[in-house]
C-alpha cells in the first residue's frame, strides 16, 4: 500500500505564495473588468440618453397623418430656392379598421416579423440577443426589429441603416407600446406597410395583386403579402418594369401602355412557404392547411387589379422634372413602382434648372391667343376649341442653356388645363428644312466642304419610284440658280442643293444614308427609324428614315422640340453635345446631398466644325429665309443662328436657333395635321418675340471664334480665290488648311479691243498686234500668280 509522502514546511509556504498570487491576480482581473463594463455602460448610457434626448415627443392621437412625407421642386430665385410644386403622393392607399382584418392576415405578420408582439414592451430582448449573435457568427445583417420598431421608423423616422436609428425606433417603439393597445399598433402597421406596385397597407395590396378585399384573403395570399415587406422590391409578386428590361418573357404577366409590362418574380414563392412554415411552427396552422396553401401555384393567385393612381395638374415643367427623377432611380435599378414611391412619399427636394423669368415669357406668350395669328375662331370671334377641348393649332417650346445642358424653360402646349396633359415638346413632329443643318450641312462641313464649296443646284433625278421625274425640287419660284456655295445653299434652302451635297458626302445612296444618321445619332436625336427596324403605319405598310426625303425633313416619326432644340445646342456649345436635363440635385429635409446630377457631355464635332456652321445660319437669319427671327435689325448684337422648317404640306412650322445665352426650339401645328396658311415665317416671329423679352436685360455679345479659322476673298461664282475681275466676292470663313489655293478661272480679262482689217497689213500693225497677244498673257499669268 502506498503512502503519500507529507509536503515540507518550504513546499507550503510555496504553495501559500502562489495561492496569494493568482487571488490577486483575479481580483485585479474582475476589478478591471467591472470598471470597463461600468464605463462602457455609463458611456452606451450617456450615448443612448444624447440620441434619443433630441427626439420630439410623439402624439398618437392621429397617426395616419404621418404616412407620407412630400416632396418638394424648387426653383432658384437669386441665392434662394422658392418651392416650384409640392408633389402630392398619387399612392394607392385604403384605411380598414382592425376589426374588418382577418385572423389569418394578423397571424401571418406577426409570426413572419414579430413573433412575441403580443408580449414584448415594445422591444425583443431575446430576439436583439438572438440576432446580435447570428450576425456575429456569419457576419451577415440579420434585423431584429419589432413591429412597433418599423411602425416607428414609418412614422417618424428616416430609412438609413445606423446605430443611432436603431436606437431612436426602439424608444419611440417602448413609447408607442405605452401609448397604444397592440391592437391599435397592428391596425396603423398594417394600414402603413409599403407592400410593392405603389401599394401601401393590405387592403390595397389586396386589390392589387388578387383584385379583392382582406376579408376575402386565403391563407396563401395573406402569406403571399406577409413576406413582403423585408424587401417589397424583391419579394413583391410581380413589379412593373420598361419592357426591355423584362430578361425572361416567360414572367411576363401583363403588357401594358407606354411599353411597361409586369413580370412576376418568382423569389416570392420562397418568402411566402417561410412563412407558412413559421406559422406552421407556432402552431397557427395545421399540416393540412399548410399543404394546401403550399400546393397553390402563384400564378393561379394572382389577378392584377389596376390601381389607380391620381394625376396632379402641374406645370409642364414639374411634369417634365418628375419623369427625369423616375427615368434616373429606374436607371439606378428601382422598379417603376420604388421610383415612384421615393418621389412621392420619400420626402425628395428636388432643385431644378427652371429660370421663373423665361418661364413666365413663355406662359404669357402661350396664354395670348393673338400672339398666334391662326387661332381658329367662330364668325363672332370667339374661341374655338376642337373635340378635345384644345385650342388649335397648338405650340410648343423649349429654351436650354446649351453650355450646361440645363432646361430654363418648357411648354408642350397652349392655353390647355386639366390633368395628364398632353406635353407636345416630347413628342415627335415633322421637322422640315430645320433638319438641313444637322442632316447635311454639319456632315459636310466636318468631312472636308467648305462654306464655299459649289453645288449644282440643277434638276436632279433621286426619285426611284420615278426616275424620269426632277425629284426633289426647290421651293422658290426661280426653279433653280445654278452654281452656287454651300453658304447660298443653306440660306435659300434649296432641297436640290441639299440632297445633292448629301450624295456627294457620301459616295452613294446608302453612304449617304449611314452618314446622315451617324451624324444625327450623334446630336442626340433617337426616333430615326432604321431599314431593318421599320415602322408599321396605320395602312399596314413599313416605314423608314433611310431615304433623302429624311435629308429634307419628310420623316417616318420626326423630332421632338426638346431634341431638336438640344441638337442645335451642339453647335453653339463648340461642338458638344450636353444631355438636357431639369434638375442639379435632389437633398433630404435634412439638407443632404442624395443625388448630384453631373451632365453628360460628349464631343460630336470641332469648334471650327461648329463655329462654321454657326457663322452659316447667323448669315441665313441676317440675309435669309429666316430674317423675323432677328433680334434687332442688322443680327450683329445678340446675333440669331438657326433655321426655319416648314413641311411640304405646310401642316408643321419650325424655328430653331440660338444666341450666344441660349438655344430655343418652336414648333407650331395642330394636333391634328392640317395645313397652316403661314409656316415658319410665323415660327421665326414668334420665336423672335419671346427671344427678343427673355434677352431684354443682356448685353450685345458674339460668339467666341475658335483658333484655326481664316478668312479669304472669294469669288461666288467659282469658291475660288477671287481675281480682280470676279464681280461678285466675298470675305469667306475657312477652317485652316481647307481654303483654296487656286484664283476664280471665270472670270478673266476682257478680250482686246477688235482692229479693223486693213488691205495691206503693215510691219508696224503686225507687231502692234503681237504686243496685244503679249499682254494678255501677262494679264492671265499675273491672275495666276
Amino acid at each position: 500500500m502506498n503512502s503519500k509522502k507529507p509536503r515540507t514546511e518550504k513546499q507550503l509556504i510555496k504553495k501559500r505564495k502562489w495561492s496569494r498570487f493568482f487571488r490577486r491576480i483575479f481580483i485585479t482581473v474582475v476589478l478591471v473588468m467591472l470598471i470597463v463594463f461600468g464605463a462602457v455602460t455609463g458611456t452606451t448610457i450617456a450615448i443612448v440618453h444624447n440620441i434619443v434626448s433630441d427626439l420630439e415627443p410623439i402624439n398618437t392621437e392621429n397617426l395616419y397623418r404621418l404616412l407620407d412625407e412630400s416632396s418638394f421642386i424648387y426653383y432658384q430665385n437669386g441665392d434662394e430656392w422658392e418651392v416650384l410644386e409640392k408633389i402630392e403622393t398619387p399612392m394607392y392607399r385604403e384605411i380598414i379598421t382592425y376589426d374588418e382584418m382577418p385572423a389569418v392576415l394578423q397571424n401571418a405578420f406577426v409570426a413572419i416579423e414579430d413573433e412575441r408582439f403580443w408580449n414584448h414592451s415594445g422591444i425583443d430582448i431575446r430576439r436583439i440577443l438572438g440576432a446580435g449573435w447570428t450576425n456575429y457568427r456569419t457576419g451577415s445583417r440579420q434585423g431584429a426589429s419589432t413591429i412597433n420598431q418599423q411602425l416607428a421608423k414609418n412614422l417618424f423616422l428616416s430609412h438609413e441603416q445606423t446605430y443611432t436609428r436603431k436606437i431612436q425606433d426602439m424608444y419611440y417603439g417602448i413609447q408607442m407600446d405605452q401609448n397604444l393597445s397592440k391592437e391599435k399598433i397592428l391596425e396603423t402597421y398594417l394600414n402603413t406597410i409599403y407592400l410593392g406596385a405603389g401599394a401601401y397597407g393590405v387592403q390595397a395590396a389586396a386589390q392589387v395583386y388578387f383584385s379583392k378585399n382582406v376579408d376575402q384573403l386565403t391563407l396563401a395570399e395573406a402569406a403571399l403579402l406577409a413576406g413582403i415587406p423585408r424587401n417589397p422590391s424583391r419579394y413583391a409578386p410581380f413589379i412593373t418594369v420598361r419592357e426591355d428590361q423584362a430578361v425572361d418573357e416567360k414572367l411576363i404577366l401583363q403588357h401594358l401602355d407606354n411599353n411597361y409590362v409586369t413580370v412576376i418574380q418568382p423569389e416570392t414563392i420562397h418568402r411566402q412557404r417561410m412563412v407558412l412554415r413559421k406559422m406552421k411552427e407556432l402552431g397557427w396552422i395545421t399540416t393540412n392547411q399548410y399543404n394546401e396553401a403550399v400546393d397553390t401555384e402563384l400564378e393561379e393567385l394572382l389577378n392584377p387589379g389596376r390601381q389607380q393612381h391620381r394625376d396632379e395638374i402641374a406645370s409642364y415643367f414639374a411634369d417634365l422634372v418628375k419623369r427625369d427623377v423616375i427615368n434616373l432611380l429606374q436607371d439606378w435599378g428601382h422598379s417603376l413602382e420604388e421610383a415612384r414611391h421615393f418621389l412621392y412619399a420619400g420626402g425628395l427636394h428636388i432643385h431644378s434648372t427652371l429660370d421663373m423669368e423665361i418661364q413666365q415669357v413663355i406662359e404669357r406668350t402661350f396664354a395670348d391667343p393673338d400672339a398666334f395669328p391662326e387661332t381658329m375662331r367662330d364668325t363672332e370671334g370667339n374661341l374655338l376649341r376642337d373635340i378635345h377641348g384644345n385650342i388649335q393649332p397648338q405650340s410648343a417650346f423649349v429654351v436650354m442653356d446649351y453650355q450646361s445642358g440645363a432646361i430654363r424653360g418648357i411648354s408642350g402646349g397652349r392655353m390647355v388645363t386639366g390633368r395628364n396633359v398632353l406635353n407636345r415638346a416630347l413628342l415627335p413632329r415633322q421637322p422640315g428644312s430645320a433638319i438641313k443643318p444637322l442632316a447635311v450641312y454639319t456632315p459636310a462641313i466636318d468631312k472636308g466642304k467648305t462654306a464655299a464649296s459649289i453645288i449644282h443646284d440643277a434638276p436632279v433625278y433621286l426619285d426611284p419610284q420615278n426616275p424620269n421625274r426632277p425629284w426633289p425640287r426647290n421651293w422658290y419660284q426661280q426653279g433653280y440658280f445654278g452654281n452656287i456655295t454651300l453658304r447660298d445653299a443653306l440660306q435659300w434652302s434649296s432641297n436640290v442643293a441639299t440632297v445633292k451635297l448629301l450624295h456627294e458626302i457620301g459616295g452613294s445612296r446608302q453612304g449617304a444614308y449611314d452618314i446622315m444618321f451617324e451624324y444625327l445619332e450623334r446630336l442626340g436625336i433617337t426616333s430615326l427609324v432604321k431599314r431593318n427596324e421599320p415602322h408599321t403605319g396605320m395602312d399596314g405598310a413599313s416605314y423608314h428614315d433611310e431615304t433623302f426625303s429624311t435629308a429634307l425633313g419628310g420623316m417616318t416619326l420626326g423630332i421632338s422640340p426638346l431634341e431638336m432644340t438640344a441638337a442645335y445646342s451642339v453647335l453653339a456649345n463648340e461642338g458638344i453635345y450636353t444631355e438636357p436635363y431639369t434638375f442639379t440635385h435632389i437633398t433630404d429635409r435634412q439638407g443632404n446631398v442624395l443625388v448630384e446630377r453631373n451632365a453628360s457631355r460628349e464631343r460630336v464635332v470641332t469648334p471650327q466644325t461648329a463655329y462654321i456652321m454657326t457663322d452659316l445660319m447667323v448669315h441665313s437669319i441676317t440675309y435669309g429665309t429666316g430674317s423675323r427671327a432677328r433680334l434687332d435689325p442688322r443680327n450683329e448684337l445678340i446675333p440669331v443662328a438657326g433655321k426655319t422648317g416648314t413641311t411640304s404640306d405646310q401642316k408643321d412650322a419650325w424655328f430653331v436657333g440660338y444666341t450666344p445665352y441660349y438655344a430655343a426650339g418652336l414648333w407650331i401645328g395642330n394636333d391634328r395635321p392640317e395645313a397652316l396658311s403661314d409656316g415658319s415665317g410665323m415660327a421665326a416671329e414668334l420665336w423672335q418675340i419671346m427671344m427678343t423679352a427673355i434677352h431684354e436685360e443682356k448685353e450685345a455679345k458674339e460668339y467666341r471664334e475658335p483658333k484655326d479659322i481664316v478668312t479669304e476673298t472669294i469669288c461666288t461664282s467659282s469658291g475660288l480665290l477671287a481675281n480682280r475681275y470676279c464681280n461678285r466676292t466675298r470675305q469667306e470663313l475657312f477652317i485652316l488648311g481647307t481654303e483654296p489655293d487656286s484664283y476664280c478661272r471665270i472670270h478673266r480679262a476682257p478680250p482686246p479691243p477688235v482692229i479693223p482689217e486693213e488691205p495691206e497689213e503693215s510691219e508696224e500693225t503686225a507687231d502692234t498686234e503681237q504686243e496685244s497677244s503679249e499682254s494678255e498673257e501677262n494679264i492671265e499669268m499675273n491672275d495666276h500668280e
